[in-house]
């Protein structure tokens, strides 16, 4: 995620610290056993290890470790037997200004799968961004939570809904050049593909979900979308983690997150957005934001709590289409 980067003209923050907001809390979980009940547990740890090993050299754009995240990637959708959103390949290459900073230029390779409802069903896209920050002079940033925990819990979306087919189309997308201004998520939006082009509803998009080191995870979106509130407060009555709204507001100031991540260029759209993320911690951006880091327990939480967003989303969506 690129929370250090404001997205200039996109929205206007206040530079102060935030003030009361409004949240929906649920109980503070402690760091006790917890068997999962919507997802492979094991499969989400392993896949989580295996995206943010060293074998993949941070994931950067255009370098190697970045094309060999993206054929795992690939192959596990294969392995999960998902259709991709394009005849014959996952891969949809761009070649865009970067959503941030519209004088920079950024090439890359989104991946996109999908679950069809119907040809006219309303499309949700659930999203994570598979790219981090590469080599730099501090070592190799392996970008565990950022963002290998997203891909990791969006293919175990994927397999659920695999298993319980949605109400409307879902196309998941896991979205190269976040790190380079938002980049993959704003050229698919400007140019979606045409056979989603006048059906997309709603983004889900997952940054950093992992790291829950106070139980609780953030849902950004509400204060754009007020009727997204009653969906929120529902669902967190029954999340393993304490699910909040906020961190999309003016007052929130720099840790308003409403541009900072995938879901920027569907909200500049106009379409109704949940980001889910953790709040930052002291391995955001550091090469020590490594797999060791993560609370087996606390990811697992984590995951079940994602899917059921996902599942209240897929309810919500189905309900305003009528």
């Amino acid at each position: 995620m690129i929370r250090c980067i404001v997205a200039a003209g996109l929205f206007l923050a206040a530079c102060s610290s935030p003030a009361e907001h409004d949240t929906n809390v649920a109980a503070t979980v402690a760091d006790r056993e917890y068997t999962p009940e919507f997802h492979d547990a094991d499969r989400a740890l392993s896949s989580l290890e295996t995206l943010s090993s060293d074998a993949f050299e941070g994931r950067r754009t255009g370098e190697p470790g970045n094309l060999k995240a993206r054929e795992w990637i690939t192959t596990q959708l294969e392995g999960l037997g998902v259709p991709s959103l394009s005849a014959g390949t996952y891969d949809a290459p761009f070649d865009t200004a970067s959503f941030s900073d519209a004088k920079d230029s950024v090439s890359g390779t989104n991946v996109l799968a999908v679950i069809e409802a119907g040809p006219d069903a309303p499309v949700i896209v659930m999203s994570a961004h598979f790219d981090h920050l590469g080599i730099g002079e501090d070592g190799l940033y392996n970008g565990a939570d950022d963002n290998a925990s997203g891909v990791s819990a969006l293919l175990e979306t994927i397999a659920w809904f695999q298993k319980n087919p949605p109400e409307n189309t879902i196309v998941f997308a896991f979205f190269d050049a976040e790190e380079m201004g938002i980049a993959g998520s704003a050229a698919f939006v400007r140019d979606l593909p045409p056979s989603i082009e006048d059906r997309v509803a709603f983004n889900l998009n997952l940054d950093m979900v992992s790291r829950a080191d106070k139980g609780e995870i953030f849902a950004v979106g509400t204060h754009h979308f007020p009727d997204l509130v009653p969906l929120i407060d529902r669902v967190a009555t029954s999340t393993p983690l304490t699910l909040k709204r906020g961190h999309d507001s003016p007052e929130w100031g720099e840790q308003d997150w409403s541009a900072l991540s995938d879901h920027a260029p569907f909200l500049r759209a106009g379409l109704p957005i949940i980001y889910l993320g953790v709040e930052d911690h002291a391995d955001y951006h550091r090469v020590t934001d490594t797999f060791d880091k993560v609370a087996p327990e606390t990811f697992a939480r984590a995951i079940d709590t994602i899917i059921l967003v996902a599942e209240a989303a897929d309810d919500w969506v189905a309900q305003e289409a009528g």
